[in-house]
């Protein structure tokens, strides 16, 4: 949680980062109410689906998000990821059986390797970068 307000609050010592909310707290419906509009407002969505999961699978969609983020980027769009719901973990259960029914991904093999809001937004700009060398193991 890197929202400014949230920062600010740690810093003051009046938010504890190793407690996390209660279900009901304000902050959390307010997190979820801004994006819920976020969600509604999107006006496309790009996904990518495998037959499978290999690493191979992996790597090769990963190539396929980086090439369509730079060809949406060059056009004047934004792409935001939208990985929580392809998570697989018992509380996700239900919107992870959802998304992959909607993005027509139900049989068995078939994975949802990536989901991204897409649209026009604010100019990002550029992410820090490491160095290759950060990547390396010896």
């Amino acid at each position: 949680m890197m929202d400014p307000m949230v920062v600010v609050l740690a810093r003051l010592g009046l938010f504890d980062r190793s407690k996390a909310p209660a279900p009901g707290d304000s902050a959390i419906k307010s997190q979820l109410e801004r994006f819920d509009k976020n969600l509604a407002s999107t006006p496309g969505f790009f996904w990518i689906v495998t037959q499978g999961n290999s690493r191979l699978q992996q790597i090769q969609a990963g190539r396929s998000y980086v090439r369509a983020q730079l060809a949406a980027t060059a056009h004047g769009l934004r792409m935001h990821p939208l990985s929580q719901a392809l998570q697989e973990y018992p509380e996700q259960v239900g919107p992870y059986k959802a998304i992959r029914r909607l993005l027509g991904a139900e049989q068995p093999g078939h994975t949802v390797q990536m989901w991204v809001r897409l649209g026009f937004g604010q100019r990002a700009s550029p992410s820090p970068r490491r160095p290759l060398a950060a990547f390396l193991k010896a």
